[in-house]
């Protein structure tokens, strides 16, 4: 077919079944030395209605082909991609249309407190657009789970590390559906065993199997060794040592190209580990004097059916979801976590009680006015000191360390088009903001009174939330970076310390190296304590502290008159900072 038929509102992805080639197709890394090769002159096709793996040795690339193919790799900047790809004879650029094809990847990317029934929900309703009922989308997601045999587990939490929740088999079925639920016309997946066991690993490879021989999609995968049963149930393989095509054709036609290369296959041997232990013995010196590498005369003929790339934006119809019909969604999914995940708010809030009652009894009566309160000044500032620390912990802690865990499914869901950025972070604020406030209001019914604090309740309940939201600002900014918890772990110290060292409590910011003095007035905890310093020590100066309360705001560049003006940074603080991590957020995808 030369040109692309549109399907009708229900189906917005790619018209089905499709047939995918690609060759003279070069992925390189671009580095200061020069360029680093992934793949080199790869070539193959995944025929309409077919099964297709790649194999190959860890570092053969199979990765990078697949996430070539499906437009998970944009060209431009350290990245280099050559070639030509094509759909059905349409020359295309994979990037544009890697909204509209389904991508599976090899960690299992689905909230953990969502059941099978609502992550398919949840894929439909915000892919399918407007064109499908509600009615039609649960038939849908009710035909799907039957198929995957996910209905027996459909209301269970798909669970995760802390939640207990279905089985790696059942979770990997459950990704496999939030793609398949709409209907895609070709179908990647990264590695879609791993991790499973062998019955449960033929089991998902058998669906892909009757996905593609009914008609209704081309699938293309990564897998590491199969087991002899599931490799014979793929029609076509393609292997790849360094970067290059070892293979690529009908699995049927994979033993007499060994034969034929030297390499014969043993009697009742796993034609997929004959092929692998070949690849990984032999260097690829030794393979190419042998001639094991398909190349220029298979090259020469795939060339004849492509073109140059060519645009395809045009090519593919991309219906998206209202951004209240996201906003909505992302609501729904936010506060069923926010329900579900009991322990994760326990813990957030019964570790804001223990540390406050804490304080309360170390610093009981501390800040009560009489007329020692020369005497008791460091007392005071000490309790006001670490309260103030405890309400930037309290906020930002939790959102660093559990942001990593939410980062793959947001680059997953965005990947896919299922919303954009806005309605996703308005959503997240929706219930970030409350719960701020809330723990913030806690910690001050605490410590208030137990403390004896004589500043306003409601500014230093206003001045320590601008500081909780602040500071979860910048730790998304610095979630949304990093790829795993381990690693937002290892960067707190980098978060919390300078935050510390410029706010004045060990250093006073006249004291500070004037070269260093600028980092100041980016941390949040520098304006929340001069705010919280003027409420607080406002009536302790009046009453005859002066002395004390001068040097505390005097050597820390404290206007008492600029309090307002604190409190509008922080939340531009707050702004800024969140706007970053959206942005590093929507660049990671």
């Amino acid at each position: 077919n030369s040109t692309l038929s549109v399907n009708p509102p229900l189906t917005p992805s790619l018209p089905s079944p499709l047939s995918l080639k690609w060759n003279n197709l070069s992925f390189a890394m671009n580095e200061k030395k020069g360029q680093i090769p992934i793949l080199s002159n790869q070539f193959g096709s995944a025929p309409a209605s077919t099964l297709t793996c790649i194999m190959g040795p860890s570092g053969a690339g199979k990765s990078s082909l697949l996430n070539v193919l499906a437009g998970r790799v944009a060209n431009g900047g350290k990245k280099s991609i050559a070639g030509n790809i094509s759909v059905d004879g349409t020359p295309i650029d994979p990037y544009t249309y890697r909204k509209q094809i389904a991508y599976v990847m090899q960690d299992d990317a689905i909230s953990p407190t969502s059941t099978p029934r609502e992550a398919l929900t949840f894929s439909a309703s915000l892919r399918l657009g407007g064109g499908a009922t509600r009615k039609e989308i649960d038939k849908l997601v009710s035909d799907m789970l039957d198929e995957l045999g996910l209905s027996e587990c459909a209301d269970r939490l798909v669970g995760g590390e802390l939640i207990k929740g279905i089985s790696g088999g059942e979770r990997k079925r459950t990704s496999v559906g939030v793609e398949l639920v709409t209907d895609p016309s070709l179908v990647f997946l990264d590695e879609p065993t791993s991790g499973l066991d062998s019955y449960s690993a033929h089991q998902l490879v058998l669906l892909l199997k009757r996905l593609a021989s009914n008609g209704r999609a081309t699938v293309l995968c990564t897998i590491h060794q199969p087991s002899s049963e599931v490799f014979l149930l793929f029609d076509n393989t393609i292997l790849l040592k360094d970067g290059k095509v070892v293979f690529g054709g009908k699995v049927a036609d994979m033993n007499s190209y060994f034969d034929g290369k030297s390499f014969p296959v043993p009697d009742n041997t796993n034609p997929a580990d004959h092929a692998m232990f070949t690849v990984q013995i032999n260097s690829g010196k030794e393979l190419d004097k042998k001639g094991v590498f398909m190349i220029d005369s298979e090259v020469h003929e795939l060339k004849k059916q492509g073109s140059s790339a060519e645009d395809g934006k045009d090519i593919v119809p991309d219906v998206k979801s209202t951004a209240f019909t996201q906003l909505k969604w992302l609501c729904s999914r936010e506060l069923d976590s926010l329900v579900r995940d009991k322990g994760a708010l326990l813990g957030r809030f019964g570790i804001t009680i223990f540390l406050n009652v804490l304080f309360g009894l170390i610093f009981n009566g501390a800040a009560e006015k009489d007329d020692s309160i020369n005497s008791n000044f460091g007392d005071h500032f000490g309790a006001l000191t670490m309260v103030t620390i405890s309400s930037m912990f309290g906020a930002a802690q939790p959102t660093l360390l559990s942001f990593p865990s939410q980062r793959p499914i947001f680059l997953r869901e965005y990947s896919t088009g299922t919303y954009s950025i806005l309605p996703y972070i308005v959503s997240k604020l929706l219930f970030e903001i409350p719960l701020a406030f809330v723990q913030c209001l806690v910690q001050w019914l605490v410590v208030y009174w137990m403390i004896g604090f004589q500043g306003n309740f409601f500014l230093l309940l206003l001045s320590s939330f601008a500081l909780g939201v602040a500071s979860a600002s910048v730790a998304v900014l610095l979630g949304s970076a990093v790829e795993d918890v381990k690693t937002a772990s290892e960067l707190m110290p980098v978060m919390f310390v300078p935050q510390m060292l410029f706010a004045g409590f060990f250093v006073a910011a006249d004291q500070i190296p004037k070269y260093l003095r600028w980092a100041q007035y980016l941390c949040s905890l520098k304006y929340a304590m001069n705010l919280l310093s003027i409420v607080e020590f406002g009536e302790a100066c009046q009453a005859g502290a002066e002395q004390q309360c001068a040097k505390l705001l005097d050597g820390n560049e404290v206007e008492e008159d600029l309090a307002w003006f604190y409190i509008l940074v922080l939340f531009g603080l707050f702004a800024v900072f969140r706007g970053i991590g959206a942005y590093v957020l929507t660049v990671k995808a």
